[in-house]
């Protein structure tokens, strides 16, 4: 006997075996789902740049703005808290005033003191800033000295330099460095006699002509009329790269130093160009026996302002005694700067009220 059952109604078509649950068998499949054994790749879509930076923009002005965590830092010159005060009102230069620089200053014990002074802070006023701080008694003769212990050199500062300028001419790593003492020959060249700083027989002019005016008169006369006389007299040379030193006699004048070739000639034709004046600093050498086999204790050197390292490029010279030296240094000094160095020397005798 066949009973009347009929098997169930299996889905045979593949399609049914991915319909979503609650799908009637049967029902055909979307157009887009993937098929059995196919892989759905995706398509690229252009992105609209231009939209997202619009909307970008729209939110960042959309936020609150934030303020500024260091005001000070973005604020004029004139506020500064760094150097507390207008450039002016401390005597400083405008120039760069907002930018401090830390310059180390050394004392005749060793001690090390760093200050911040503006980019245009001139020599006088470090050292009125030190004298203050020291507690000191207020001296013209207070001064910074430039050392260069690797090259026994030194020299004191002219009130209205640069130590900014001057700090940054130093090779770096160096041991050069500031000395705060009092340097009594800063303003010796204006204190002194005229005979005594510029001794006859080394003043040109007096050798040469103005026989009927004493010497003190025509130095004076000089000094007076802002010229300043012509120095010669005999210097021992040291060679570049060796050390044998040569007697030879010299001339300071405005154009530059130079020797002579043929004795005591002044002919061009003999006269050979040792150093510029505006373009270089003279300085003192504290142990040219050591370090460079001097004949004598009373060296002085030129060096060139775009010298930073060694030795090569110095014009070291061997005085007599220490009053051509002292002579020597003195004509550099005006030639190079001229009267300016009186300028505050009067200022601190005659203040203004």
């Amino acid at each position: 006997m066949e009973l009347g059952l009929s098997p169930p109604q299996l889905s045979s078509s593949p399609e049914d075996l991915y319909l979503a649950p609650g799908t009637p068998p049967g029902t055909p499949p979307p157009p887009d789902a993937p098929l059995p054994g196919e892989v759905k790749r995706s398509q690229p879509l252009p992105i609209p740049t231009r939209n997202l930076l619009r909307e970008e923009e729209l939110r960042a002005t959309s936020l609150p703005s934030i303020p500024n965590p260091f005001p000070e830092l973005c604020s004029p010159p004139s506020q500064t808290p760094i150097l507390g005060g207008s450039s002016s009102a401390r005597g400083l230069p405008s120039r760069d005033a907002s930018c401090p620089h830390v310059v180390k200053v050394y004392s005749e014990d060793g001690a090390c003191r760093s200050v911040e002074v503006a980019a245009g802070a001139t020599a006088r006023y470090v050292c009125e800033m030190l004298v203050q701080r020291a507690r000191a008694l207020s001296d013209e003769n207070w001064g910074l000295v430039e050392c260069h212990p690797h090259l026994a050199l030194e020299r004191g500062l002219e009130d209205h330099e640069s130590v900014v300028e001057v700090q940054a001419a130093w090779p770096i790593g160096g041991d050069s460095r500031f000395v705060f003492r009092k340097n009594f020959a800063k303003y010796e060249l204006f204190k002194s006699s005229p005979h005594t700083l510029f001794p006859e027989k080394m003043v040109s002019s007096c050798v040469d002509a103005h026989t009927g005016i004493s010497h003190e008169d025509l130095i004076q006369n000089f000094l007076n009329a802002g010229s300043f006389p012509e120095i010669q007299g005999f210097l021992q040379l040291r060679g570049s790269g060796r050390k044998l030193w040569k007697r030879f006699f010299c001339f300071l004048r405005r154009s530059g130093l130079y020797y002579s070739t043929k004795g005591t000639s002044k002919d061009p034709r003999h006269l050979q160009y040792i150093a510029d004046v505006n373009e270089s600093n003279v300085y003192v050498v504290t142990q040219g026996r050591k370090l460079y086999g001097m004949p004598t204790d009373f060296g002085f050197c030129i060096k060139p302002n775009k010298l930073r390292n060694g030795h090569k490029g110095l014009r070291v010279f061997c005085s007599e005694d220490e009053q051509s030296r002292g002579c020597w240094l003195a004509a550099f000094r005006l030639f190079k700067v001229g009267l300016t160095l009186r300028i505050p020397l009067h200022e601190y005798l005659c203040p203004r009220e």
